[in-house]
């Protein structure tokens, strides 16, 4: 076995202390006493952190004109991350509209916009099918979340921003083990192991396998997935990388969640709260994502100022589920059931190329970008039922404070696979960042897209073959007082590709309403010191609304404005203590409506949310480290017509991790806890005036052998 050798440089020692939430003292050798560096510390330094941020190509968090998050392995690994919203639990901007066993696949909101399910997820910058919503975060070894509307960078794409999911590459041999516990009683275990070979290492692997299964902490509940996750890297001439990525991922959770339709009176008032493991519904739901992706990229230096990069991805989502559809009628907690069953399969193909380059008019200096991208989706659904579903409606009526013992429900899902409708989009990209001296820089870019929408055999009567397109640019300027430093101001379009199928929840069902436009403008600094970190930026966004109308049709009518503060800052306040906060104050309304609605709170826009997290290495007992943190959620309008208002509330975590030498080897124990006081709260289900009980207090213990 080899033994891990320890790098004694700041910036490394802050990455080794985040993974492992000790102090460097602990885990030098005896020849070295380096300075501290407390867990934070990736916070401090995540401003020279590359992004990807798709058509501006690979930049740094500092030179981004937008608001970035950046979450990193170490810091998932010390949360134990695992669902979206507990990757999210220090971003302010960030809430979830599900829960990792929810019966609707998760997703997430930012500034307030619902995320959709393929477009806005990347890997490596390259979209897939995500209909499940939660993916294995034991693949990946980075997060980064580019807030706001992206339509430039990445083409059509919501605009309450877009994640991108780094995967883990090759490195030197290296092998990690690590098996725990996850309420209510799920077992987790996990083998990452890496190497490097050839004459001159030139080649690498790096495989992931994972095993999670056991009861939930939900009623009921269970779950089971397996993950198999493969990383292939060469050096193949002086010019010429190559990369390949393969992910599969099974992941079956049974006697899921739902979130409750609002169809209450508007003089009802909402129920009591009632304790996050409640289950509503029946038994014989179940959700199973099937989820396949495989990546590949060639880079080739074509120059030392050119570049060029081919990428091809795959996915397929293979899904099935049954589902309990919920109306919550009334204060008293009566609750409407109706189950549906459905099975389809979604393949998706994308291939991009970039050329990047860098060349001087004078003194002023141009680093261009040129590309084009072409993707493909093709949507499969069974034949069972209208639409390729089926619903029963009326199944039984359940109650949030009674439980209703309501018969299992048996499926009889079917398999037979036809085309319900396929989507293809193509696009070209041009931008240039322009640097007129050490100070200014100005960003101008274009992109262009086309996008076509094909209905298949299910949708073939209903809806005709549409072509939209749209040009979406990018401008900004950026003003660099130092190397550690930068304040902008940005301008970006986006337009989303996919248009709304209206489905049985409302009276105009089958009904497909066309893509939204929207505009952001922004203005923001970052500057990272030392031993502190701040970024801020104030933003306004526009975007086409969507609401449901007093006739229960979900329509689009005028427009949505969202506009808003955000700040967070990172500070090592000794040695041993560090703090981390966020903040954002959202102020939203629906305008130019012909409805009742104008000026009301968007539905689903918090008016503000705040975390604050502490960092603690423990001196008297050298491997120990603490951290408790909290989010308060803010107000929030759970429909259009703002009958209804979901509380404020906030949420307290915390964990501790101990870290000891077992020979040549290094023993890591993580303990966490979300909800720390079990509160009980009422949460945002979706856009259109949904709503979901909150999550109970949840624990995890994990032990990681590193070799």
């Amino acid at each position: 076995m080899n033994t891990l050798k320890f790098p004694k440089s700041k910036l490394a020692l802050a990455c080794l202390t985040a993974l492992v939430g000790v102090s460097p003292n602990a885990l030098a050798d005896d020849e070295a006493s380096p300075e501290t560096v407390t867990i934070v510390g990736h916070k401090l330094t995540e401003l020279g952190e590359q992004n990807n941020a798709g058509a501006l190509g690979m930049t740094t968090v500092l030179e981004t004109p937008f608001s970035v998050d950046v979450i990193s392995l170490q810091d998932m690994e010390l949360r134990q991350v695992n669902t979206l919203d507990s990757l999210f639990s220090r971003e302010a901007s960030v809430s979830t509209d599900a829960s990792a066993y929810s019966t609707f696949g998760s997703s997430i909101r930012v500034r307030g916009l619902a995320l959709d399910y393929t477009n806005s997820f990347k890997i490596n910058g390259l979209s897939f099918a995500n209909f499940g919503g939660e993916l294995p975060y034991e693949a990946f070894e980075q997060v980064t979340l580019l807030k706001g509307a992206t339509g430039y960078m990445y083409g059509m794409a919501a605009p309450g921003g877009v994640v991108n999911y780094v995967t883990k590459k090759p490195v030197e041999s290296m092998v990690s083990a690590n098996a725990g516990v996850r309420s209510d009683s799920i077992l987790h275990a996990h083998v990452d192991a890496s190497a490097r070979f050839g004459s001159e290492d030139e080649f690498g692997a790096r495989v992931n396998v994972v095993k999670e299964k056991g009861d939930t902490y939900l009623d009921g509940g269970n779950i089971d997935r397996e993950t198999v996750t493969l990383a292939v890297d060469g050096q193949l001439t002086d010019s010429l990388y190559w990369t390949m990525d393969f992910i599969y991922n099974d992941r079956l959770t049974e006697n899921s969640w739902t979130v409750m339709n609002n169809s209450m009176s508007a003089d009802d008032s909402l129920p009591k709260t009632v304790s996050g493991d409640r289950n509503i519904g029946t038994d014989g739901t179940f959700d199973n994502y099937k989820t396949t992706v495989l990546l590949t990229a060639l880079n080739w230096d074509i120059s030392d100022n050119w570049s060029l990069k081919v990428e091809y991805d795959y996915s397929k989502n293979e899904t099935e589920w049954v589902k309990s559809l919920a109306y919550l009628l009334n204060s008293d907690g009566d609750v409407s059931i109706s189950m549906y069953e459905q099975y389809f399969d979604i393949d998706f193909d994308q291939v991009q190329g970039i050329v990047n380059g860098h060349f001087d008019t004078g003194s002023i200096n141009h680093k261009v970008t040129l590309g084009g991208s072409w993707q493909r989706s093709k949507t499969y659904r069974n034949d069972g039922g209208e639409y390729g579903r089926k619903v029963t409606w009326g199944y039984g009526v359940d109650n949030l404070f009674e439980p209703v013992d309501l018969p299992r429900y048996e499926a009889t899902l079917q398999k037979d696979l036809a085309l319900a409708w396929e989507d293809e989009q193509t696009s070209l990209f041009a931008n240039d960042l322009i640097s007129f001296n050490d100070q200014w820089q100005a960003l101008v870019g274009v992109r262009h897209t086309d996008v076509e929408h094909s209905p298949g055999e299910y949708f073939e009567s209903y809806h005709d073959h549409t072509d939209d397109s749209a040009t979406t640019p990018v401008a900004a300027l950026m003003y660099r007082p130092n190397n550690e430093t930068n304040i902008y101001v940005s301008y970006v379009e986006a337009f989303e590709a996919e248009s709304t199928f209206v489905d049985e929840r409302y009276e105009n069902e089958g009904d497909l309403l066309p893509p939204l436009e929207s505009k952001q403008y922004e203005a923001g600094i970052k500057t990272s010191q030392q031993d502190w970190t701040i970024t801020a930026a104030i933003f306004r966004i526009e975007r086409g609304a969507e609401m449901v109308d007093g006739d229960n049709r979900l329509v689009q009518d005028g427009e949505t404005i969202y506009q808003g503060i955000e700040f967070s800052g990172a500070l090592s306040v000794t040695e041993n203590f560090s703090l981390y906060g966020d903040v954002m104050l959202l102020d939203s309304e629906y305008d130019k409506t012909d409805g009742d609605y104008e000026g009301n709170d968007v539905a689903g826009a918090p008016k503000r949310q705040m975390t604050l997290q502490t960092n603690y290495d423990v001196s008297a007992l050298p491997g120990l480290s603490l951290n408790l943190g909290g989010k308060y959620y803010g107000e929030t309008a759970s429909d259009s017509a703002n009958n209804w208002d979901l509380p404020s509330y906030t949420l307290v975590y915390g964990g501790a991790s101990y870290q000891m030498p077992v020979g040549d080897n290094h023993l890591t124990i993580i303990g966490t806890v979300d909800n720390l006081f079990d509160k009980e709260f009422w949460t945002v289900g979706d856009n259109y005036g949904a709503i979901r009980i909150g999550e109970p207090r949840t624990f995890a213990v994990r032990a990681k052998l590193d070799f």
